[in-house]
């Protein structure tokens, strides 16, 4: 079964990733999950201001 997701590369400072990588344990969630939270958080915040 093919994957519809878009593999994209980011830079993110090393402290953030820390903080990034420690949450995700923390919550028993990937990295990956936190990140598309939060650019659906961005995004809808975005678009409720429109």
């Amino acid at each position: 079964m093919a994957r519809s997701d878009t593999q994209v590369a980011v830079r993110i400072p090393p402290e953030l990733h820390k903080q990034l990588k420690e949450k995700a344990a923390k919550d028993e969630r990937s990295m990956n999950y936190l990140i598309n939270k939060a650019v659906e958080l961005l995004l809808n915040q975005e678009s409720a201001k429109a």
